[in-house]
């Protein structure tokens, strides 16, 4: 699969048989004991703890009766009770191969993205892992078999093929009916390395990613799959970045409250019992100006202690913060889900499936709001994913991109069901490097935003990604006001509330400028 990158909007099993022997036995007369079984009698009602009650000799074919025939028997067959107890203790066959998925018979305990509460506890998950591929040449392309599509089946969704991928690396969701050996299935027919199994509670289907072993392209491997009836969906494994821009040491008093007016807004709600997901990097959780206010987290990345870093704990400070710098909903709860990290270059990435675990993690333990702070192509999953958590009543915000005014529409904040931000500075000016479209719904402060770092420190950043912390916090003092809200009312109030400067441009700015008190007057 090719790795997808997420970009910061900021500048800166089987079950043995028991003890007991199992004798196997024929019409014709017994057979050999099953090596490496010896018989242990069973212990009987009344035995004390730790001990063994009166042995019980249950008859076998080698303990011959009065009249020569086996104890219990018929017609030199052993009785019932004996052929019982062989069957109990034969080896049980194998149930399906664990998904975390617990609707299979025998699945074990879902390793998914599980609900927390209480302490921050960073968690990692542990999908399932499938069976590699066989006899795979990595020199030679290999020759699919594709289980055929009906000629009336629609055609499976494709993902387009773009820069910012994985390499060698595609994801598919299965299509209905299919269960956890069709991935391996797939494996072997479509010669690909089944590397990570995850069932999606948001999209209620089996997430794979493949890994490709040989030399065909992500592009030819996507359309191979796309041509199996087994498969719902297939794209590349894309990439995102956090929108951020350069961060610098100089602190300069906040001004984003002022603007905001928050002052007003607090008179009225401070975000409590609302829960706001921030899907970024990882948090420092000890900064003071938290005090509490991060009640979970989820490690979408799963490695082991995750090294604080700068854009989530500057995005969860600007969302929350309780102490040192005024947060916009000071009193809302913060998941905090790590599903980016930094690379050498110190851009922070994540990609498709980080994501989509991200944020199934998060709509599961209750946000009500979702903070996604970067951009990307377009990724049909996470764009299914974030339908169905909108469907739920989640209302979903996203950097509008740092491309600049001639980059494309950034992801997530150009699907329909996304408010996407812009970034404004202290004159109402546009940020320069701010995304142009009509896919943007407001603008908010994030140029030059002060805010929390790692090690307790305090540094400023800019870019779109600062600007949808601050209207993630007023979706959390709106929801307060009024839990019924939904997503598109939510939407619907951040924009006719909004304040529009002069020389407006729907394109730049959408409907204005977020005004925290009239937001919440409007609702």
């Amino acid at each position: 699969m090719s790795r997808l990158k997420s970009v910061f909007c900021s500048i800166p099993v089987m079950l043995l048989a028991g003890a007991l022997p199992v004798v196997a036995q024929t019409r014709d007369g017994p057979a050999a004991n099953v090596p490496g079984q010896t018989r242990t009698p069973p212990a009987t009602p009344g035995a004390a703890a730790g001990g063994r009650g009166p042995v019980v000799n249950i008859p076998t074919p080698e303990s011959p009766s009065s009249n020569g025939k086996p104890a219990g028997s018929v017609d030199g067959l052993p009785d019932a009770v004996t052929v019982l107890d062989i069957l109990r203790h034969l080896p049980q066959r194998p149930g399906p191969i664990s998904t975390g998925d617990t609707s299979d018979p025998g699945a074990p305990p879902d390793t998914g993205p599980k609900p927390q509460g209480g302490k921050p506890a960073i968690g990692a998950s542990t999908p399932r892992q499938p069976g590699r591929v066989v006899n795979l040449d990595p020199g030679q392309p290999f020759s699919p078999r594709p289980s055929p599509r009906l000629t009336a089946a629609p055609p499976a969704i494709t993902g387009a093929i773009v820069p910012q991928i994985r390499d060698r690396e595609v994801i598919v969701t299965l299509a209905p009916g299919a269960s956890a050996s069709t991935v391996d299935e797939l494996s072997q027919d479509l010669g690909l390395d089944g590397d990570t199994l995850y069932t999606s509670n948001l999209l209620g289907t089996r997430v794979v990613r493949f890994r490709i072993r040989d030399t065909r392209s992500v592009a030819d491997v996507v359309q191979q799959l796309a041509t199996d009836a087994r498969i719902q969906l297939a794209q590349p494994d894309y990439v995102f970045t956090a929108s951020g821009g350069a961060a610098h040491l100089v602190p300069i008093p906040q001004y984003a409250p002022k603007k905001l007016h928050l002052e007003e807004a607090h008179n009225i709600a401070l975000g409590k019992r609302v829960k706001i997901a921030v899907i970024d990097t990882a948090i420092d959780l000890s900064h003071p100006v938290f005090g509490g206010a991060i009640i979970a987290g989820f490690d979408a990345l799963g490695d082991t202690k995750p090294e604080p870093e700068l854009h989530g704990t500057s995005i969860a400070g600007i969302v929350a913060a309780r102490a040192a710098l005024t947060g916009v909903a000071p009193e809302a709860d913060i998941l905090a889900v790590r599903a980016f990290a930094s690379s050498a270059n110190a851009t922070a990435q994540s990609y498709t499936l980080a994501i989509l675990k991200g944020l199934d993690w998060a709509v599961l333990n209750g946000a009500r709001v979702v903070n996604m702070s970067f951009a990307g192509p377009n990724d049909p999953l996470l764009g299914q994913a974030i339908a169905a958590a909108v469907k739920q009543g989640v209302v979903v915000i996203a950097a509008a991109g740092n491309g600049g005014p001639e980059a494309q529409a950034a992801y997530p904040g150009a699907f329909p069901n996304v408010i996407a931000v812009t970034a404004i500075d202290d004159r109402d000016g546009l940020f320069q490097s701010a995304n142009r479209g009509t896919y943007i719904a407001v603008a908010a402060p994030g140029v030059d935003i002060i805010g929390a770092a790692p090690k307790g420190a305090y540094e400023i950043s800019s870019g779109t990604s600062m600007a949808a912390a601050h209207v993630s916090g007023i979706a959390a003092l709106m929801l307060e006001k009024n839990p019924k809200l939904t997503p598109k009312e939510i939407r619907d109030g951040l924009s006719k509330s909004a304040r529009q400067p002069p020389r407006l441009i729907a394109e730049d700015m959408g409907a204005g400028i977020v005004d925290a008190a009239e937001a919440l007057k409007a609702r």
